[in-house]
C-alpha cells in the first residue's frame, strides 16, 4: 500500500513537472506568429516619399506574422514587386493621384490585399465595396470589436475616415461618437480596408487583432506579460534589490533585468563597476540564477556628463540627432542642401555612420564583455530612454537577436517612438525580436500610477495575446513593486514570459551567449577577453587572492580548531589517567 501510494505521488509530481514545462514553452513559442512562407509588399504614399514613422508602425504590426515585408513607395511600384508576394498591403498616409497603373497591379494581384487609409477608390476593382468621396473625417469616442462585445473601450476623441460600404462587406471594427457609427475596419472576402490613416494606439490594437482574420492565425488565449526591473547599476541599494528578487522568488514569476554595467559620476567623471559594488553584483547574480534574465541597457547610460540612468547613450538628445561625433565635439547639423551634389552629401552621411557604427560596436561589446567577466550573461537589449537611429538598430541586430522596450521611429525627433501590441520582428529591426514595453512604467509624481498602467492594460488585451510590457525602479521600493505585482497578476489569463526559454543569441568578440528552453550556454574566452582589458584581468586577480585569503582564514581557523580539539583530548586523557594512577596507589 505504501509502495502504491509512493507511486502515485511520484507520477504526480512528475505530471505537473512535465506540464508546467511545456506549458511554459508553449506560452514562449506563442507570443510571435511568424510563418516563413508569408512574404508581404507594403506599397506606401507618404508625405515625402520616404519611409515614416508611420510605416514604421505598420511594420511592427505585420512583423508579428511575417518576417519577409516589403516597402515600396506608389510612384516607385513595378509589376515585378509582386512577384513571390502572398499578401499585399496599401498604405495611403497622405492623400494623392496614384500613379496610373496602380489599380491594375493590385486588382492583378489575387492573394489577401488591405488598403489603409486614404486613396482607397484609386485602387481597382478590388475596393469597389468601399466608397469615401471626399473622405469625410468624423470623430468618435468608442471603439467597438463587433465580434466580442467585452473589446468595446471608451477612447480619447479620434477622427476616422467617414467610409460607406456595400451591403456584402462585414464590419470586423466599428468607431462610435455623436455623429453616429463608422466602420473601422471591414473586408469583403479577403480584401480589407481600415478607415484610418494613422495606425497609433488606440487604433493599434484594433488592427492587430484584425490581422489575425487576414492572416488566418489562432491568436493565443493567454496574455503574455513581462515585468522589468530598470536601471540596475553599480550603485543601486543592494537591499532593496534583494527584497524584490526574494518577492519574485516567493511569486515564482520570471522577470528581466536591465543592467547598466559601468555607473558614472557626473561631477567628478569617476567610473563605478560591480566588482566595487560586491553585494550589489551578488545579488545580481542571486537574481539570475533565480528567475532573473538579464538585459543590456546600455554601458553607461549617457553620452555626455550626465547622470547614469539619465543621460541618453545612443542619441545626441541636445543637438536633436544620432551620435555622429563624440561628447566633446561640436555637433555639425547639415542637409543634402549644404552640398553640392547628392553624392557628396551621401558621402558625408557614411563618414557619420561609420562613426555611429564604432561608437555602438565599442559600447554593446564592452557592455556584454564586461558582465560575462563577472558570470552575468544578457540575452537581449534595451537602448536607454529607447534612442537609437535606423542605422542603431542595423548595427544592434549583428550582436543581439532580441530587443526590449519601444521602438525610435525616426531619425528626426527621438520622442517619435512608439510600441505594438504583439512580439514582433519588423524589417527595421533587422531580424531582431521585438518584446514590447505596452503599458509603462510606476511613475511617482502622479496620483495613482499603477492604476494608470491598468487601463493601458485594459486596450491592450483588446488584442487576443497582445503582450504586457511593463517596469520598475527599484529604487521606488518594495511597497510600490507588491502593489503593481499584484494589480498584474490580477490580469485575466496572464503568463509571465521567461526570457531564456525564448531563443536568444548575443555575439561580441570572445563571448558568445544562447538561451533556450530555460538554459543559458555562455561560451566565454577568458584568456581572450582578459587580453581587451586589464580590468577583466586584475577582477579575476583580486577574486584570486580574495578566495586564496579566504582558503587561508579556514585552514588557519581549521588548524586552530584541530589545535583545540587535541588539547582537550590531551587533557582528558591526562585527567583520567591521573585518576586511575590514584586508584591504584590507593588500593
Amino acid at each position: 500500500m505504501k509502495m502504491k501510494f509512493l507511486l502515485y505521488t511520484v507520477f504526480f509530481i512528475s505530471f505537473l513537472l512535465i506540464h508546467n514545462e511545456s506549458n511554459a514553452k508553449a506560452i514562449e513559442a506563442d507570443i510571435e506568429k511568424i510563418h516563413p512562407d508569408i512574404h508581404i509588399l507594403v506599397i506606401f504614399s507618404s508625405n515625402d516619399g520616404n519611409i515614416d514613422e508611420n510605416q514604421r508602425i505598420l511594420d511592427m504590426a505585420l512583423g508579428h506574422f511575417s518576417e519577409n515585408i516589403t516597402f515600396v513607395n506608389s510612384e516607385n511600384m513595378e509589376e515585378s514587386d509582386l512577384s513571390g508576394i502572398t499578401h499585399l498591403v496599401y498604405y495611403g498616409e497622405t492623400e494623392e493621384d496614384l500613379p496610373n497603373d496602380i489599380p491594375d497591379l493590385v486588382s492583378s494581384f489575387d492573394g489577401p490585399t488591405m488598403a489603409i487609409g486614404h486613396n482607397v477608390e484609386q485602387l481597382g476593382d478590388h475596393f469597389s465595396f468601399v466608397e469615401t468621396g471626399e473622405s469625410t473625417e468624423q470623430t468618435i469616442n468608442e471603439i467597438a470589436y463587433m465580434d466580442d462585445e467585452e473589446k468595446t473601450r471608451e477612447i480619447e476623441p479620434e477622427y476616422i475616415i467617414d467610409a460607406k460600404l456595400d451591403d456584402d462587406a462585414e464590419v470586423l471594427a466599428q468607431g462610435s461618437g455623436n455623429q453616429g457609427e463608422f466602420p473601422l475596419i471591414a473586408h469583403r472576402d479577403d480584401k480589407y480596408y481600415v478607415a484610418t490613416d494613422t495606425l497609433l494606439p488606440p487604433y493599434s490594437v484594433y488592427f492587430s487583432q484584425a490581422l489575425n482574420t487576414m492572416f488566418h492565425t489562432d491568436p493565443s488565449n493567454e496574455t503574455p506579460a513581462y515585468l522589468r526591473l530598470e536601471d540596475v547599476h553599480p550603485l543601486v541599494d543592494p537591499e532593496s534589490l534583494m527584497a524584490i528578487a526574494e518577492e519574485l522568488k516567493e511569486r515564482d514569476i520570471p522577470y528581466m533585468i536591465a543592467v547598466i554595467p559601468v555607473y558614472t559620476d557626473p561631477e567628478t567623471g569617476k567610473e563605478y563597476r560591480f566588482e566595487d559594488m560586491p553585494e550589489v553584483l551578488e545579488v545580481l547574480k542571486y537574481m539570475q540564477e533565480n528567475g532573473g534574465s538579464v538585459v543590456l541597457h546600455g554601458y553607461t547610460h549617457q553620452f555626455r556628463q550626465s547622470e547614469t540612468g539619465e543621460g541618453f547613450e545612443f542619441w545626441d538628445v541636445e543637438n536633436e540627432m544620432p551620435i555622429y561625433h563624440g561628447p566633446e565635439e561640436e555637433a555639425v547639423k547639415v542637409s543634402e542642401d549644404d552640398f553640392e551634389s547628392r553624392e557628396a552629401y551621401e558621402a558625408y552621411m557614411e563618414e557619420n555612420k561609420n562613426f555611429e557604427r564604432e561608437y555602438i560596436e565599442d559600447r554593446l561589446t564592452k557592455g556584454v564583455q564586461e558582465l560575462a567577466n563577472y558570470g552575468i550573461f544578457p540575452l537581449a537589449f534595451e537602448a536607454p530612454h529607447y534612442t537609437m537611429s535606423q542605422n542603431g538598430y542595423a548595427v544592434t541586430s549583428e550582436y543581439f537577436s532580441t530587443y526590449v522596450g519601444q521602438a525610435q521611429l525616426s531619425d528626426e525627433e527621438w520622442e517619435i517612438m512608439n510600441t505594438t501590441p504583439y512580439a514582433s520582428k519588423p524589417d527595421f529591426l533587422n531580424g531582431m525580436l521585438l518584446l514590447p514595453e505596452t503599458i509603462g512604467f510606476v511613475q511617482p509624481e502622479l496620483d495613482d500610477p499603477v492604476e494608470n498602467m491598468m487601463e493601458a492594460a485594459d486596450l491592450y488585451q483588446v488584442t487576443d495575446g497582445g503582450m504586457i510590457g511593463s517596469f520598475y525602479h527599484p529604487y521606488l521600493g518594495e511597497e510600490g513593486f507588491i502593489e503593481l505585482v499584484d494589480e498584474m497578476e490580477n490580469i485575466p489569463n496572464l503568463e509571465w514570459i521567461d526570457l531564456k526559454e525564448i531563443d536568444n543569441t548575443v555575439e561580441v568578440e570572445n563571448v558568445t551567449i544562447v538561451s533556450s528552453n530555460g538554459e543559458i550556454d555562455a561560451n566565454v574566452d577568458h584568456l581572450g577577453l582578459m587580453t581587451t582589458s586589464f580590468n577583466y584581468t586584475a577582477y579575476h586577480i583580486k577574486e584570486f587572492f580574495k578566495n586564496t585569503a579566504w582558503v587561508i582564514a579556514w585552514a588557519g581557523a581549521f588548524t586552530v580548531i584541530l589545535l583545540i580539539c587535541f588539547t582537550v583530548v590531551q587533557k582528558t586523557k591526562e585527567k583520567r589517567e591521573d585518576r586511575e594512577e590514584r586508584k591504584v596507589s590507593n588500593g
